[in-house]
């Protein structure tokens, strides 16, 4: 093959990755972030809006010479200048969150250009010789309109968010200290009114915006009409969405149908596909934003309910003898395993249920570094986020309590945890840790509702498996813990991804999966101080160590790739142990990962064609886009991911998302990351 003749470097645009998940258009500049920024509060959508309010002043002003020649123009110059920069601080005191003074500002705006309504009307009534065509007065009165529209829409918003601080404290007093005076039902009832109206004034600036006649401005302004235009458009795009969800939120609140929770309580210190194996679950009733009802069980009781008989999955065979509650979270795509646990509750003499959320011990952890240590009657400890873990498990296996259960301790917790969360002083904080543990998949909910399941997606909270897309990429590899009890809490996993574009655009990938075992005998030096003050109660010591993740770590893994890749290679696992099929629109590549020895490590070696190949030379283009994707297992921790690409010696990379700095050592692009998220990785490849 002759060699194609060497091009320039090309500016290349990536084109966007479909879904409901990236959602994302790379960006131009190699150096601007991919993935949308998560804003923190509403600062962008104010911004946004209140820019309307530049266009709105330039344009009146210089609008003003047509209408009334400079005697006009003088006249109500500072009124205009009081006008916009009353709109201008009181966007500001929004996003700064005070609320009060931006209603005064936005009410001085309003007032302002009120003023300037009165002082144009006589024109409409009078020939004016700078009034060449009524256009331009219909062009200055649509304008104006739109400007107090604006500070209306500033008042009502400054009095709607200052009043939705009372969100929490009415959530308080109703579930804290069994005041329902005021209902939160009530009051976000309340909002959804002056939402309603919030909507209306910006449908009279959209229509003023999109009706007045461009002709009446100079030509150097049309250009930020239409940035006007589209902000208005964008901001009434945000409000409907927020209408929308409005009646979604009265239902997640119990209104107007009582709402029942089911949630898992997983150990993600014994992995499973949804984050971690269901050792207890809580149902949770809200009526008219009340919790009326908490209720937390075994999943043991519930299991030994259960009159079915169903056959285990490949790995819970190798445990179990048939399905259960605690093992039907074994898709890792979160409605798929919510749909079969809903049904196993159901049929093992449990309610139905209308949304599942699921959460991990390390949204106990970081909520607990919070609230500071929660006192628990009976408890000998006091209960922090870096004793949790350990403190939970020793009870619960050494069957410690002295009622039938031995999640007794647990259930006990989650009472007085509740109400140390609600007597917090501040909920700031909350929001950031949600972010924080949605963004890292330490929580999942999934609804029968369809609002809520939408609402789920849109704030990716629904843990669903990215969806497969044609010519891209994709790796997710899933645990499930099947020996060694807690051990996943001591295992490091470091996974990296190698991918060869050959000569003729063919695609190869070579996944390394290493895990290393770091449980040592220091980490034993705590238990053995809980065991000779209390008694190791119905267990012996070394069950007790194994127990708690000394034991040799067995992982039935699961490696999803792209539909219709074919294994080139295999190491460290037999091949004739080695599964493949399709699952969730993926091929899966299954093997038993262990056991693993405490102190040692092992390695696995994939390597695998992809059903696609590149066309590097795209006549079109000048160059193809490799597109990779890897998901991260919810409630999975301590992973590090390298991604790297290679390609023949008559191809080049010419860029790539993360950007990654060249030096004499690199032979080909290499990044490394914790993967605390799903991550994208992009390269522009193109012939030499």
């Amino acid at each position: 093959m002759s060699r194609p003749p060497k091009k320039q470097k090309l500016t290349v645009q990536f084109q966007p990755l479909e879904g409901e998940f990236f959602d994302i258009r790379p960006p131009k500049n190699p150096s601007e972030p991919i993935l949308p920024k998560v804003e923190k509060g509403s600062s962008s959508g104010f911004g946004r809006f209140f820019a309307v309010a530049f266009i709105i002043f330039i344009a009146f002003t210089v609008t003003g010479i047509y209408t009334s020649g400079r005697y006009f123009l003088a006249e109500n110059k500072n009124i205009a200048f009081a006008g916009y920069d009353n709109l201008k601080e009181g966007a500001k005191s929004l996003v700064n969150q005070d609320f009060s003074r931006a209603e005064l500002l936005f009410e001085g705006a309003g007032s302002a250009f009120e003023e300037m309504d009165r002082n144009m009307r006589f024109l409409t009534g009078q020939a004016n010789h700078y009034l060449k065509a009524d256009l331009y007065l219909d062009a200055a009165q649509k304008l104006l309109q739109s400007g107090m529209a604006v500070s209306r829409i500033g008042q009502e918003l400054s009095s709607l968010l200052n009043d939705s601080r009372a969100i929490p404290s009415v959530f308080i007093q109703q579930n804290l200290h069994n005041d329902s005076s005021l209902r939160l039902t009530d009051l976000v009832g309340a909002q959804k009114e002056r939402l309603d109206r919030v909507m209306a004034e910006t449908l009279l600036i959209q229509k003023n915006l999109t009706t007045l006649n461009a002709e009446a401005l100079p030509s150097d302004l049309r250009q930020a009409l239409e940035t006007a235009q589209g902000y208005a458009g964008l901001f009434l795009t945000a409000l409907r969405e927020v209408n929308d969800n409005f009646k979604t939120a009265l239902t997640l609140l119990g209104d107007p149908m009582p709402h029942r929770y089911l949630v898992l309580l997983q150990n993600n210190h014994e992995l499973r596909a949804t984050g971690g194996f269901i050792g207890s679950y809580a149902l949770i009733d809200v009526n008219d934003g009340a919790i009326s009802k908490v209720e937390v069980e075994d999943i043991y009781q519930t299991d030994g309910q259960l009159s079915e008989v169903i056959a285990p999955p490949p790995g819970i065979d190798q445990v179990a003898d048939r399905l259960y509650m605690r093992d039907a979270n074994y898709s890792p795509d979160f409605p798929t395993a919510a749909r079969q646990i809903m049904w196993f509750l159901e049929h093992s003499r449990g309610p139905t249920v209308d949304t599942v959320i699921a959460i991990d011990q390390t949204v106990a952890e970081k909520l607990l570094a919070l609230t500071g240590e929660v006192v628990v009657p009976g408890f000998p400890f006091a209960i922090r986020a870096e004793n949790f873990n350990d403190l939970f498990s020793y009870h619960i296996e050494a069957k410690l309590s002295k009622t039938g259960t031995p999640k007794q301790m647990l259930i006990d917790f989650i009472p007085v945890f509740k109400e140390r969360l609600l007597s917090l002083e501040s909920f700031s904080q909350l929001n950031e840790i949600a972010l924080d543990l949605i963004g890292s998949r330490h929580i999942q909910v999934y609804s029968t509702d369809p609002g809520i399941q939408a609402l789920a997606q849109r704030l990716h909270l629904d843990g669903g498996m990215i969806a497969a897309q044609p010519d891209v990429d994709y790796l997710s590899v899933i645990t499930t813990a099947i020996g060694g009890n807690k051990s996943d809490a001591f295992i490091n996993t470091h996974l990296t991804h190698h991918t060869e574009v050959g000569h003729m655009g063919e695609v190869t990938d070579h996944l390394t999966i290493q895990k290393a075992h770091t449980w040592q005998e220091e980490d034993f030096a705590y238990w053995a101080k809980l065991i000779s003050r209390y008694g190791a109660g119905e267990l012996h010591e070394k069950t007790l160590r194994f127990i708690q993740g000394e034991g040799d770590n067995v992982d039935y893994m699961r490696v999803y790739v792209p539909k219709g890749s074919r294994l080139i290679s295999l190491e460290g696992v037999d091949i004739e142990d080695m599964e493949s099929f399709e699952d969730l629109g993926y091929t899966v590549f299954a093997f038993t990962f262990g056991p693993l020895p405490a102190g040692e490590s092992q390695t696995v070696k994939l390597s695998y064609r992809l059903p696609f190949e590149l066309n590097p030379m795209d006549p079109a283009k000048g160059f193809d886009t490799y597109r990779f994707i890897v998901q991260k297992q919810a409630g999975a921790q301590n992973i590090t991911f390298s991604k790297s690409l290679q390609t023949s010696d008559y191809l080049q990379v010419l860029e790539t998302y993360p950007p990654i700095s060249k030096t004499a050592f690199i032979l080909y692009p290499q990044y490394q990351t914790a993967l605390d998220g799903n991550e994208i990785f992009l390269s522009a490849v193109t012939g030499n």
